[in-house]
């Protein structure tokens, strides 16, 4: 496996521009002042010829910011270029008239078979992201390919309120693998965190006085680390551990390192001061009271998973 209705609706009027334009690249950095993709999954991770692969997201979105449509489009290499997925974009301008609202389940359901295509398997909120491995994605290769597999390309589009333009847009890709491999990828999950040494559940809310530093340690479920057999560049196979990082996002702070590669997955963020002090971006009017951390799990294969702590803060711990 390799490593790895009358007036048009408002999302209608959007389509051109994402079938044909070049949108904001995913931000690399830790700091969270803008809207943000952070990471994108699919489940299953490394799905078979004719499975159906069901998608999930993780989002920022700044304060006071509201977020009008997340498109999804999926497609296999050969539909895809450097840019992103091909598109026709004929097939959309059939559904310029169109609201999805009003549409029945029936009619709900052969929007979708149009949609997709064009490649688009999903348009968040109304259209939740799915797609189906096409059968014949692995016809042509030979055993030992079908094994090793392809890697099909999933593009996501955040689409704000009022977006006038592409640089409005956030854009993320992500690569699945279709393969047939006999050890197939999962995503890793994250069981929880572990904060100056107290176990506490993902989503949890925990109190820090300002500027406090406390060591916080992501943990896995036990299968998070898999053996699985990698095939080398010269064709032979081998096995080999798994070896999940995890990545920190955060609003406010600061951490000593922004990143953990298993089986190190702990690290230190120091809480803003009471004046803010420490942060890199503006400051705003009110000291923030509370900060919201993500970590972002990845595999080598591209299996992926998250978790967030949720920070109050206050003049003492």
């Amino acid at each position: 496996m390799r490593e790895s209705p009358t007036s048009p609706h408002p999302w209608i009027l959007l389509l051109p521009l994402l079938l044909g334009c070049g949108a904001n690249p995913l931000a690399q950095s830790w700091q969270l002042d803008r809207l943000r993709i952070l990471a994108v999954k699919g489940e299953p991770a490394e799905p078979r010829p004719g499975e159906t692969v069901v998608f999930d997201s993780l989002l920022y979105l700044p304060e006071g910011q509201t977020l009008n449509l997340l498109t999804w489009f999926a497609c296999l290499p050969e539909d895809s270029n450097s840019f992103g997925c091909t598109t026709d974009p004929s097939v959309t301008e059939e559904l310029a008239g169109l609201d999805p609202k009003t549409l029945s389940e029936e009619e709900l359901a052969a929007l979708r078979e149009q949609l997709a295509e064009a490649g688009l398997i999903g348009a968040e909120p109304w259209l939740p992201p799915s797609w189906t491995v096409p059968a014949d994605a692995l016809d042509g290769l030979s055993e030992e390919e079908r094994n090793e597999g392809v890697s099909a390309l999933v593009s996501v589009t955040a689409i704000p309120e009022r977006a006038v333009s592409a640089s409005d847009l956030e854009l993320a890709f992500k690569r699945i693998p279709v393969s047939e491999a006999l050890t197939p990828n999962h995503n890793p999950v994250i069981t929880g965190f572990r904060v100056d040494g107290e176990e506490v559940g993902p989503e949890a809310v925990i109190q820090l006085g300002w500027g406090e530093t406390p060591t916080i340690e992501v943990l896995l479920a036990e299968d998070a680390i898999e053996t699985y057999l990698f095939l080398t560049e010269e064709g032979e196979e081998e096995e080999r551990l798994e070896e999940p990082y995890v990545s920190w996002f955060a609003e406010a702070g600061e951490f000593d390192q922004p990143y953990a590669l298993y089986p190190y997955l702990d690290i230190e963020w120091t809480a803003p001061a009471a004046r803010l002090s420490s942060l890199r971006w503006p400051v705003p009017r009110e000291p923030l009271r509370e900060v919201r951390l993500s970590a972002v799990v990845r595999d080598r294969r591209g299996g992926m998973g998250w978790a967030s702590l949720r920070v109050e803060l206050s003049d003492a711990p």
